[in-house]
């Protein structure tokens, strides 16, 4: 009886994901009532740390900190660390304010250092120095270091919570180390440093676990080690990442001394931060800007971005007020025009994207410039004989009259120009700026519609105007 029983309680637990879990069905039926702060709290400390986070960004700020100071104090640093950066900013600073900048500084010590330090950087100032007195002055110090650098190189992006070993201890002294030290995740490989704290080799756990007890860490190590300096761009460190498929990269300084490490998972971040900045980029809002971002940050990123555009879209409505009576004499040319001008549009901006996404995979060597640019023309210039043409056949089997037939042929020519110029102007903005050393991604969708416009319009009212006598069978 007692040995089956034993036997039972050895039996693995395997757990299966589910949609919803309990905790979570839990946590929604809280919320779905007056909440409970108290019982809330309860609830989101057993949920998962990216489920907890999910349930923090629901609520209200002063909700969301209260429920914060009342979770488990690792539970409740787990899911601010998951949460939307402003979001966790905004909480921090709640608590704060509300003179508890002492918990505050607590959850702060507890996260990762990366993941502390991007949460700083993005306080008021009046903030900061606070926090960093309440933290104890080891973990501070860090802190402080890591905000000195760069946030977009390799040393702004790593984390200084990591295990390296020195060169002369044995494995039997590394596993005593590893007992009392928890590793960063996805880490299969440390560095090894020397007396002077310089990086000179790495070592798999694997190479530790088959070694000899005896065998010292230079003896197992691999003095061939791949790392990065700390002023390398963090979009360059993505793409070694990427393309050796690191799990981990060392970051040294200009003498070769170890300052921290880069994990894969922090390369993901990057990545997903990389993407939504280039896309915002385009359209001219913020870079850095968030979906919770506050509403001043908004209007910082966006509105010169705006004005810029309200400034370009001048040379299109010039080239329309100058076929003002043309347009009058001829009211279907105003069906026309927009519709010329978004299928131009869309067409730019497919070559823009795929542009952009060249140029971030290095993938747009300057010996392949001209290729890439004569394939998109081709395609814009197919593209536009393909619509023009249909356009113009459905307006001579189903127009109203000579006119319609005869407008859908200047239609179907306007459309060849515009969607050739529109594909390769998509194609050309992002390689011409990153050729004058500007963001290739800064507002380029901006500077496309504005050409893409302008000629579309120019096109159609222009070659109306030549061809209007044809045009109206005169």
């Amino acid at each position: 009886m007692t040995e089956k029983h034993h036997l039972k309680e050895e039996e693995p637990v395997v757990e299966v994901t589910k949609t919803v879990s309990p905790e979570d069905e839990r946590v929604a039926d809280l919320m779905s009532h007056t909440i409970d702060i108290s019982a809330l709290a309860t609830a989101v400390t057993k949920q998962k740390a990216a489920d907890a986070a999910d349930t923090l960004e629901d609520l209200d700020d002063v909700e969301a900190a209260e429920v914060i100071e009342l979770m488990e104090d690792q539970a409740a640093a787990d899911a601010l660390a998951e949460m939307e950066v402003p979001l966790a900013v905004t909480i921090i600073q709640d608590l704060s304010e509300d003179d508890r900048t002492q918990y505050a500084s607590k959850l702060l010590s507890l996260l990762a250092p990366d993941d502390a330090v991007s949460i700083i950087r993005g306080l008021d100032k009046e903030f900061v120095e606070p926090l960093f007195v309440s933290i104890p002055v080891s973990s501070a110090r860090k802190l402080r270091n890591l905000c000195d650098y760069e946030e977009e190189s390799a040393a702004g992006i790593m984390t200084t919570d990591f295990v390296s070993l020195p060169e002369e201890i044995t494995i039997t002294e590394v596993v005593e180390i590893l007992r009392e030290r928890e590793l960063p995740e996805h880490v299969q490989d440390l560095p090894v440093i020397n007396t002077n704290d310089e990086l000179v080799g790495v070592v798999s756990l694997r190479a530790l676990l088959i070694g000899m007890s005896d065998a010292t860490v230079a003896e197992t190590m691999e003095h061939k080690v791949a790392a990065v300096h700390s002023d390398t761009d963090r979009e360059h460190v993505a793409r070694e990442f990427d393309r050796y498929g690191y799990e981990m990269l060392p970051v040294v300084d200009a003498s070769n001394r170890l300052l921290g490490i880069i994990t894969v998972d922090d390369v993901i971040d990057i990545i997903e931060e990389e993407q939504t900045e280039d896309v915002q980029k385009t359209v001219g809002a913020g870079a850095g800007e968030a979906v919770y971002s506050g509403v001043g940050e908004k209007l910082k990123g966006r509105m010169p971005w705006l004005i810029v555009s309200a400034i370009m879209m001048l040379p299109a409505t010039y080239v329309v007020f100058g076929f003002e009576s043309m347009i009058k004499e001829v009211a279907l040319l105003a069906v026309f025009m927009p519709l010329i001008a978004a299928l131009a549009g869309n067409a730019g901006h497919q070559a823009l994207a795929v542009t952009l996404r060249g140029i971030v995979l290095d993938e747009v060597r300057p010996d392949r410039i001209f290729p890439l640019m004569r394939r998109e023309l081709i395609v814009g210039l197919v593209t536009g004989i393909t619509i023009g043409g249909s356009v113009a056949i459905l307006l001579w089997l189903f127009g109203d009259g000579e006119l319609a037939t005869r407008l859908g042929v200047i239609f179907a020519c306007a459309m060849v120009v515009s969607m050739g110029v529109g594909t390769f102007t998509g194609a050309a903005i992002p390689i011409v700026m990153k050729r004058l050393g500007a963001d290739p991604a800064q507002a380029s969708a901006i500077f496309l519609i504005m050409i893409t416009d302008a000629v579309a319009f120019s096109t159609l009212l222009g070659f109306a105007w030549i061809a209007l006598r044809w045009m109206q069978g005169n």
